[in-house]
């Protein structure tokens, strides 16, 4: 493992948020998030930066992307200190925001069994960040951008606020669904099946340290599930599935709720706001 390094340039701010406060999973409202400030940001302290926000994928958050490293890989950190350094990208800020649940993701939408994290990002971050640093507080200024889950919030957060965002980069977004989910949730219904249920499958998650990657997987499809089709009056977790938990057979009417919520889907309500992005 390479020696810590002290990043001056990474900073983090603690955000207690009023629209996260009493969310359904109980989850905390006080957050920390870092915030990657380019080299130039002392040197020219007259000027203002654009803003990226980097949204991680399921089972991530913010400062869990930024500091985590791996062995023989550049870190985040180092990676844009060397870019910025360069030239070869425009010096700007990166936020990496914390919209981790309890079930592992939000997938940075508002829903009634997880919590308000679009509009907790929007409303409220995007300006804390405005207004704590010297940003450029301008939709043409602000990107958004992701990995897997992390792609499908910035998919979703530009289709949907254009006058907040003008650039997305989606890596991976989750998306097509009906190519992309079936396989998830039949490895999913398999987990849940040999747990009793998905019930009694996410009391056993909660009670063990360190679930299984095919856990994680049944997990996920449950934290969707939350997003895309919540119920709060289910016990235990608070959506309904898409799949029958006896049969393992689609239950259409839920189905169809997913796929209301599929990026592939949502374009052609949102073709105007696509088009006045500038990325």
């Amino acid at each position: 493992m390479p020696a810590p390094v002290a990043r001056r340039q990474l900073i983090d701010l603690d955000f207690d948020s009023r629209l996260l406060v009493g969310n359904p999973l109980g989850d905390p409202a006080l957050r920390r998030f870092p915030v990657y400030l380019p080299p130039q940001y002392d040197r020219e302290p007259d000027r203002r930066f654009p803003v990226a926000w980097y949204l991680a994928g399921y089972g991530g958050w913010g400062e869990n992307k930024v500091r985590g490293g791996r062995a023989w890989s550049e870190s985040l950190p180092d990676r844009f200190d060397r870019l910025m350094a360069t030239g070869d990208v425009e010096p700007m800020l990166i936020a990496f925001p914390d919209c981790f649940t309890r079930f592992g993701g939000s997938q940075y939408r508002n829903s009634p069994s997880t919590g308000r994290y679009e509009d907790y990002l929007i409303e409220e971050l995007v300006p804390h960040v405005d207004a704590t640093l010297r940003t450029l507080p301008l939709a043409s200024a602000r990107a958004v951008m992701g990995k897997s889950s992390g792609g499908y919030g910035a998919m979703v957060l530009g289709m949907r606020h254009p006058d907040v965002f003008s650039m997305v980069c989606s890596t991976a977004g989750d998306s097509h669904f009906q190519l992309t989910v079936p396989a998830d949730l039949g490895k999913a219904f398999q987990v849940w099946r040999d747990h009793g249920g998905p019930a009694a499958f996410v009391d056993h998650f909660f009670a063990k340290d360190g679930p299984s990657g095919r856990e994680v997987g049944a997990m996920m499809i449950i934290a969707y599930a939350q997003v895309y089709s919540p119920n709060p009056s289910v016990p235990g977790y608070g959506a309904d599935l898409p799949i029958d938990t006896e049969t393992g057979e689609i239950v259409d009417s839920v189905w169809q709720r997913w796929l209301a919520n599929d990026p592939i889907r949502m374009v052609g309500d949102h073709v105007d706001a696509l088009r006045s992005l500038r990325l």
